[in-house]
């Protein structure tokens, strides 16, 4: 018979997996890694395409062509920042408030209107809106030579608003009070109101530009040497009166230096000086060609009548002007005519005789 095996008893403790098990904790495993790598390539790909995003939110681009933005008072960096976004000077208004916060440009964004270019560098705009727009302003050119009047008449024209009849009130009837070796205070301004280019506000009243030609008088007096004309008993107003007398009479340049020693010689030798610009600043209205009549009119301005230099200038002259009244040329001559043929230029001589001769030649 064969032999009867008594059952098994259980412990309670589980027994050891069959091979078919162990197969699938195996699978299992498998699948467990299968799924790691598929988790750790989706992560990899959400942190390239986050800074494939960061990469984009922060780039600029290429710069573009200008546009206008206008900053208003009042607005806050955020403010400012979508504004510019708004235009396309920059591409996000987060990245650039953050930038501008962190190199401390919070609050000293100036407000105005500007032209930038989209896509700016952030550098560019924050310097630009730092500084502020500059305030739209006027260049006037005036010309060496022109009179009070004629300064008026040009400011009027060339600067919208500006009274032209109260910059003539204050320079002839009103004047400040300004201090030069031998003027006069309260007399009129002619020959101290500085001709040349200001860049002015259009706002400017006649005063403040009054008081801006004053102030580059001075300083163009400041640098010339006027001890010569010290040795002469020439005053600085002195100098102004003769400079503006070469400003009307010399056509050409070179001939400044000889048109001032011609003044100088005859000042000296107390000849009347018979300058024909002054004789036209005393005419109600100014005459190209004089006539006998005219030069015979009475005022303290006509030297052909009177001896010495006129009561005031007669002109408003230059840099050039002032300094050759200053240092004229060292030559001796007395008399100058105009040679007639167009070019400006004159005859120059020492003597009555010639000076004859040279208005013969000139067809006079």
């Amino acid at each position: 018979m064969a032999e009867r095996r008594s059952p098994r008893v259980s412990d309670g403790r589980a027994r050891p997996a069959a091979r078919p098990r162990r197969r699938r904790r195996r699978g299992t495993r498998w699948l467990a890694l299968f799924v790691f790598v598929v988790c750790v390539a989706l992560l990899a790909f959400g942190v390239v395409k986050a800074v494939g995003a960061i990469r984009d939110y922060f780039a600029r681009g290429a710069r573009g062509p200008e546009v206008r933005v206008t900053v208003k008072p009042g607005q806050t960096l955020a403010d400012i920042a979508a504004t510019l976004e708004q235009a396309g000077v920059v591409r996000h208004a987060f990245s650039f408030a953050e930038y501008a916060k962190k190199v401390g440009h919070t609050t000293d964004l100036k407000p105005g209107a500007y032209l930038l270019h989209k896509n700016e560098k952030y550098d560019v705009i924050i310097a630009n809106l730092v500084a502020g727009v500059k305030p739209a302003t006027v260049k006037v050119t005036i010309p060496e030579g022109f009179t009070v009047r004629q300064t008026a008449t040009l400011l009027g024209e060339q600067i919208a608003g500006f009274d032209a009849r109260r910059y003539l009130t204050i320079a002839l009837d009103h004047p400040p009070a300004f201090r030069l070796e031998g003027y006069r205070p309260g007399t009129i301004l002619e020959g101290l109101l500085f001709p040349a280019t200001y860049e002015v506000l259009p706002s400017i009243t006649p005063g403040q530009f009054v008081g801006k030609q004053l102030a580059a008088f001075s300083a163009t007096l400041a640098g010339i040497d006027l001890s010569r004309a010290r040795r002469a008993d020439l005053t600085p107003y002195d100098v102004a009166i003769v400079a503006s007398m070469v400003e009307r009479e010399a056509q050409v340049p070179d001939e400044r230096p000889l048109v001032a020693a011609v003044i100088w010689n005859r000042l000296r030798q107390h000849m009347r000086l018979q300058i024909d610009a002054t004789v036209e600043y005393a005419l109600p209205k100014y005459k190209t060609v004089l006539t006998y009549q005219d030069l015979k009119i009475q005022s303290p301005y006509n030297t052909y009548l009177h001896v010495g230099l006129p009561p005031t200038p007669i002109a408003n002259p230059g840099a050039a002007s002032l300094a050759v009244a200053a240092d004229p040329a060292k030559v001796d001559y007395l008399y100058y005519v105009a040679r007639g043929d167009g070019s400006g230029r004159h005859y120059f001589s020492s003597t009555y005789a010639q000076f004859l001769q040279d208005k013969a030649r000139a067809g006079l």
